[in-house]
């Protein structure tokens, strides 16, 4: 009797008993790891920027401002580079395993295709490209695209990196150049400018002006003036600049080939073509989508441009105008482009010392 009362009753109770416990200590702690996940900051930005640039494969993005203009940094946190610096200076940057990436993981916790780094109208974006085990910004996992600061460290696998963002002085004073808007001045201009506290005779003013003239007949006759082209930048990254149309045929686009680059993503490859022709100087639409505009006007066929014209490529605005431009003489003018290899670069004039 007490045999069988164990087996039959005592035993199945204690084992539905402790059954019942076990399950109940593993749902509890699935709940508890299910709200750890849950509570889990993940950053995201529900709204992406228009426009904002992302990598296409085998397409090279252009410069932010020019290739010796860092915008950002990346540097090495932890691992057998820790300590070095990457340079940011192209509007994308790409991160993965794949060698063609612009900077190679060699991590088998990154994707081929793990991340993006874009410059955007002035700031920074990290890019999550789907990647299978995420990217971490300042510890919380992101999503899509979040905007960078200076400082932000970044995670993907095993990799750590701190991002450094470039000061806005730095930027705004490498893309400077003080001697676009620069009046070439004579000798005499500047001792009239000068201390005027004890003036100079007459007859010596009379004698410098006379030579000042004759210096200026023979310069003329030497040297003859005519009228040049330029363009005045009105918005954009490269808003105040002011282009010289030095050439028969300028070419206005986003592309490295293009003798003016405009570095903006409304900006066609190849979107305008200005061309010099008895004196007069011509504007043709190159992109093909109603998008370029002359005082608002679509441009459909070949137009002749007048002084005080407003071009449009896209979002970005150019007033045309003409100035009188000196050939054959000993002041080297401002280069646009020059070629290499067949192909077309940007020029700047080193007008500003750089710091050793």
């Amino acid at each position: 009797m007490v045999y069988a009362l164990i087996c039959g009753w005592i035993n199945p109770i204690v084992a539905a008993v402790l059954h019942w416990f076990v399950s109940r200590a593993q749902q509890s702690d699935a709940i508890a790891s299910d709200s750890v996940v849950q509570s889990e900051p993940v950053r995201a930005v529900t709204s992406v920027p228009a426009g904002l640039p992302h990598y296409q494969k085998g397409v090279e993005a252009p410069f932010v401002f020019r290739e010796d203009v860092t915008w950002g940094w990346l540097e090495y946190r932890n691992g057998n580079f820790q300590g070095q610096k990457l340079a940011l200076k192209r509007m994308v940057a790409s991160l993965g395993r794949e060698e063609d990436c612009d900077i190679w993981l060699d991590d088998e916790m990154a994707s081929r295709h793990h991340a993006e780094l874009a410059w955007h109208e002035g700031q920074a974006y990290l890019t999550d490209c789907g990647s299978l085990n995420g990217i971490f910004l300042n510890g919380q996992q992101v999503q899509g695209s979040v905007p960078l600061s200076s400082q932000d460290c970044i995670e993907i696998g095993h990799q750590q990196f701190g991002f450094i963002l470039a000061e806005q002085k730095e930027l705004q004073a490498d893309q400077y150049d003080p001697l676009v808007n620069h009046t070439w001045r004579s000798t005499f201009d500047l001792q009239a400018d000068g201390d005027t506290s004890s003036p100079l005779p007459a007859a010596v003013v009379a004698s410098q002006k006379a030579v000042l003239q004759d210096e200026t007949d023979i310069f003329s006759a030497s040297h003859p003036v005519a009228d040049g082209g330029y363009l005045l930048i009105k918005n954009g990254e490269r808003m105040g600049q002011r282009l010289s149309l030095d050439g028969k045929e300028i070419t206005i686009g986003r592309s490295l080939e293009c003798m003016i680059m405009l570095n903006d993503v409304s900006v066609e490859q190849v979107h305008v073509q200005i061309y010099e022709q008895a004196g007069e100087f011509y504007l043709r639409d190159m992109a093909g989508r109603n998008d370029t505009f002359v005082n608002e006007e679509v441009v459909s066929e070949v137009r002749k441009l007048n002084v005080g014209d407003t071009i449009r490529a896209g979002t970005i605005s150019m007033e045309f105008g003409r100035a009188a431009r000196l050939r054959n003489t000993t002041m080297p003018p401002i280069p646009i482009a020059r070629a290499t290899n067949g192909r077309l670069v940007p020029l700047h004039l080193p007008s500003r010392t750089k710091p050793q």
